[in-house]
């Protein structure tokens, strides 16, 4: 499952969104995920 890109844009067209998608490429695939990662939003300085 989700082997190419193709897969991925097949669920994606079937109505499937992005983040379902990126759940069960984690769980088909066996990934574990061990800690929540840290993300930053970056901003521009407007003075």
């Amino acid at each position: 499952m989700f082997e190419t890109r193709e897969d991925r844009v097949r669920l994606l067209k079937s109505g499937i969104d992005g983040r379902t998608i990126e759940k069960l490429y984690i769980k088909h695939n066996n990934f574990k995920i061990i800690d929540c990662p840290i993300l930053f939003e970056f901003r521009k300085n407007s003075g």
